[in-house]
């Protein structure tokens, strides 16, 4: 007779585990639903802005099929992030992908920046794509579904030289380097790439920080959206074997 060891270990190899920061809504829950939708049961962090868009989510991801795991955390405390992965730990003992979105992004000015400010978007942008990585990398190891992936969400503001969001960018330019830094480390066992991200437009969760009229400076002429950021991550998570250290700017031309 078989043991219930051994349908475990069938059923860890056949399911395949996602975990997105900030997952609850934007981009975030764009992501989740697209990954919920290709087979992944689905973790979640959310703050507690996030309450009810979490309910709702939850909904969507039923009708969909998908087993999740919802987890409120602060990603900004290592303990809060410690947390999380021992919730995914817990429940699944696996993780196939993580994807690292969790972010703050609003214009602040050169003069108005202060310590405080400054220590927000390092703590929340590039000090959690850190220690969740790391964690998150632990999970993977024991992974025997190998390659697993580690996508780090950074945007354009890594690359130009947006004045009027310097903590911003100055964190998304070192979750860039954090992931050349990573895929070199992680070999060959755990791929790690970055998705840049031009404006991202999403229709009724309008961004105040975007001027909607900038869409014309893009060659294509048009904001992404939602699926041109998912398409991207579908492939990094579903097809990848090999490519690993890259960032692949989505964005309609801009950085041209």
């Amino acid at each position: 007779m078989y043991s219930v060891r051994f349908f475990s270990n069938i059923f860890n190899l056949l399911t395949k585990v996602a975990l997105i920061t900030g997952g609850a809504k934007r981009l975030g829950k764009s992501i989740s639903l697209s990954l919920a939708g290709n087979g992944f049961d689905i973790v979640l962090s959310f703050n507690n802005s996030s309450r009810e868009e979490v309910k709702n989510l939850e909904a969507e991801l039923a009708k969909l099929g998908s087993d999740f795991l919802t987890v409120k955390a602060d990603l900004s405390q290592t303990a809060e992030i410690n947390k999380l992965f021992d919730a995914v730990r817990n429940k699944y003992g696996k993780l196939d992908l993580l994807v690292n979105n969790a972010a703050i992004f609003r214009k602040v000015d050169l003069f108005d920046i202060t310590e405080e400010i400054f220590d927000e978007f390092i703590n929340i942008n590039l000090k959690n794509v850190l220690f969740c990585s790391i964690e998150g990398a632990k999970l993977m190891k024991a992974n025997p579904s190998k390659p697993c992936s580690i996508v780090n969400i950074s945007s354009l503001g890594g690359f130009e030289n947006w004045t009027g969001f310097i903590p911003y960018s100055v964190s998304k330019a070192g979750v860039i380097k954090l992931t050349k830094l990573l895929a070199k480390r992680l070999a060959p066992e755990i791929l790690v790439n970055s998705v840049a991200p031009g404006t991202i437009w999403i229709n009724g969760d309008e961004n105040p920080n975007v001027d909607r009229d900038e869409d014309k400076n893009y060659p294509m002429k048009r904001f992404g959206n939602e699926n041109d950021i998912n398409t991207m991550i579908e492939y990094l998570a579903l097809k990848n074997k090999w490519m690993t250290g890259q960032v692949i700017t989505v964005d309609g031309g801009k950085i041209l």
